[in-house]
C-alpha cells in the first residue's frame, strides 16, 4: 500500500502537502498561483480553507484524492456525476 493514506482531518491533510512539498523542493509561494500564506494555512490544516483552492494546489503537487464510498454502495450511483478510476 505505498503511497496510499487514510485522511481524517485537515491537520492530516496539511501534514502531506507540507512533506510532498518539501520532498519536490519547493517553496510556498512556488505552488500555482497560491499566497504563501495560504499555503501555509493548508499546511497547518486550517480547516475553513476553500476547498477548491486546497483541491487545486494538491493537483499542483500531483497529489490525488481518491474517493472510498461507504461499504454497500456501488460506484455506478454516481454514473454521469464521476467517472470511476481504475
Amino acid at each position: 500500500m505505498q503511497g496510499i493514506l487514510a485522511i481524517k482531518d485537515p491537520e492530516q491533510l496539511g501534514h502531506v502537502v507540507r512533506a510532498v512539498r518539501k520532498w519536490q523542493r519547493l517553496r510556498q509561494d512556488e505552488i500555482g498561483r497560491f499566497s504563501h500564506s495560504f499555503i501555509g494555512e493548508v499546511e497547518m490544516g486550517k480547516p475553513t480553507a476553500q476547498i477548491g483552492k486546497v483541491l487545486q494546489a494538491m493537483r499542483e503537487l500531483g497529489i490525488k484524492l481518491h474517493v472510498e464510498l461507504p461499504s454497500g454502495m456501488d460506484a455506478r450511483a454516481l454514473t454521469g456525476v464521476l467517472s470511476p478510476t481504475k
